[in-house]
């Protein structure tokens, strides 16, 4: 006989610090998270879990990881409530070589408080990113994640607040929760994994705002109206766009920065 897969224990303690509302609504967010079958539906689980407990910022997503285990290029992000100026200086200034929650979580699996894993960054880009975040809300939270190496991806799960977080009581909950939160983003990643090319990289802030809103369907004379500047400005970044990424046309643009890291905020 086969030997019997462990089973994950019920964690009563739990459950015994959570007020009869609380456990209800940690329940409903729990029940909607098992039951997600698109990025849509766990974003409305993690909005639920947001709700009920003090996080001002939550976004969870799938990452590929290299064959020697390295970040490899997010496969999807599902954005619940990080500010998307973040999002793009995050990815377009390579944070995440150095940002120190997220190194963890693809090395060291589990479920870890900022406060404590920024107590060991101590180098200078370290801090450099540690105090970008803050300007953004970020000062303190809470992250869950698994990696996989033998089938190269790893899922993320952050919340975030701008002030210190009761780690003590948050971190379990976090953890249970998180196995949840890995399993629906995983049944619900797109089919097509991508990776990072450093020619993406290379556009500047305003022209990933002109790439993102050309994703969105907006013509030039639509963002130069967003942005409030002429529509031949927004020909200019367009061209630009075009040369870097060595295409010739809106949809091919849109296609290569996807294929090539753009992350799918959703």
């Amino acid at each position: 006989m086969g030997q019997t897969a462990t089973k994950r224990p019920f964690p009563h303690q739990l459950f015994e610090q959570l007020s009869k509302a609380e456990c209800a609504s940690f329940i409903e967010a729990l029940h909607y998270m098992t039951e997600s079958s698109t990025t849509a539906d766990v974003k409305e689980a993690l909005v639920r879990f947001q709700n009920l407990f003090p996080f001002s910022r939550v976004i969870g997503g799938l990452a590929r990881l290299s064959p020697n285990g390295n970040f490899d290029g997010f496969t999807n992000v599902v954005n619940v409530s990080y500010p998307e100026e973040w999002i793009k200086l995050y990815w377009q200034n390579g944070y995440f070589e150095v940002d120190p929650v997220f190194q963890t979580a693809l090395n060291k699996p589990g479920t870890q408080h900022w406060g404590t894993t920024y107590r060991e960054a101590t180098s200078p880009k370290q801090q450099e990113f540690m105090t970008a975040a803050r300007e953004f809300g970020l000062g303190d939270g809470i992250t869950t994640g698994s990696a996989d190496p033998s089938c190269r991806v790893a899922t993320f799960c952050s919340f975030a607040s701008a002030s210190s977080v009761d780690a003590a009581r948050y971190v379990p909950l976090i953890e249970y929760f998180g196995y949840y939160v890995h399993m629906a983003l995983l049944r619900t990643a797109p089919a097509k994994a991508q990776s990072m090319n450093r020619c993406v990289k290379r556009l500047t802030m305003r022209e990933l705002t002109i790439l993102n809103w050309v994703k969105n369907g907006k013509t030039n004379w639509e963002i130069a109206q967003i942005m409030g500047v002429t529509e031949r400005t927004i020909r200019f970044h367009v061209e630009s766009i075009f040369s870097k990424l060595d295409v010739t046309s809106r949809s091919q643009a849109v296609a290569t920065a996807i294929e090539h890291g753009l992350p799918n905020v959703v």
